[in-house]
């Protein structure tokens, strides 16, 4: 994981510059390789399992971020662009986030955090987070642990031996959405931004990047080199960051030495995109067009 700590270098050096640095644009134009949109409704984010040879989709279905009543879902999609099971998942709220664990599956749905067993299909214990107000994106690392964002809260919650506690808050997250880690050492954190209108979810300042050492001891870095109300962020096998602004609906990069790329644009509601590197595939969840869009690297 050599690439991971020399690009996480880069962001806490950009974190110390004075302010941020242009945003490289690019001509690049998407290499689709093929889009989902069979009992796609509303996909908010999507995970691969080489181990289990399938793609997770997390579908908002109502539209609604905050919903409540059980009309979310997850489908299932095999490796090879196949609707397996397009209601996989039932009697969700509002699915986000997903993080994988083995053979079980992590997925944020509003004010809880289901446990999903793959083999079984079937959700196997439910954390209800009572303080909790927008439960988002969810990430595991290399020790089973599973991060999740509150984007409301400016909080951070961990599961860590199937119990769930406040794990972080600090106004350094300021609105936190997506979740990346380098598995052992830091988690990355993609923000919304700043005084959001709760109707319309536009922020007054754009959100940008805090990178959080695991050994608490330490200093959040705030890195400002990117910036939009961002939502997804993964890494490719070659290192470079992928991240999207839900609003705008652009998809940036950022290489190891810290330098940001927009690479293209597919619209509002682009939103928690994540690479399969055992298929060097970008995976985009469109809200708004209810697909999902499988871009090869």
């Amino acid at each position: 994981m050599k690439f991971i700590s020399l690009l996480i270098l880069a962001l806490v050096l950009g974190a110390c510059a004075s302010k941020p640095k242009d945003i490289q644009p690019t001509e690049m134009k998407p290499n689709i390789a093929f889009e989902i949109s069979e009992g796609i409704l509303h996909p908010e984010s999507i995970i691969y399992s080489a181990k289990h040879e399938a793609f997770f989709v997390s579908n908002v279905a109502s539209g609604n971020p905050l919903e409540t009543k059980p009309v979310g879902y997850l489908s299932k999609i095999s490796k090879d662009g196949k609707t397996i099971t397009a209601k996989w998942i039932t009697g969700l709220h509002a699915p986000k986030g997903i993080a994988i664990v083995g053979d079980d599956l992590y997925v944020t749905d509003v004010t809880r955090v289901h446990k999903i067993s793959i083999l079984k299909a079937k959700i196997t214990k439910t954390f209800y987070v009572k303080k909790s107000k927008f439960l988002n994106d969810a990430v595991a690392d290399a020790q089973g642990n599973v991060y999740v964002s509150d984007m409301y809260s400016n909080i951070l919650y961990r599961i860590q031996k199937n119990k769930l506690a406040v794990w972080l808050q600090d106004p350094k997250l300021d609105h936190p959405n997506g979740l990346f880690t380098d598995g052992k050492e830091h988690l990355m954190v993609v923000k919304w931004g700043g005084e959001i209108d709760l109707k319309t979810m536009q922020t007054k300042t754009p959100g940008d990047m805090a990178v959080v050492p695991f050994a608490k001891t330490s200093e959040i870095f705030v890195n400002k080199d990117i910036q939009g109300n961002l939502d997804g962020i993964s890494v490719d096998a070659k290192g470079v960051l992928w991240i999207s602004d839900w609003m705008n609906g652009n998809v940036f990069t950022m290489n190891k030495q810290g330098h940001v790329k927009k690479m293209f644009n597919l619209g509002q509601g682009t939103a928690d995109i994540t690479v399969a590197k055992e298929l060097n595939l970008l995976m985009v969840p469109q809200m708004y067009q209810n697909k999902l869009i499988f871009i090869q690297l």
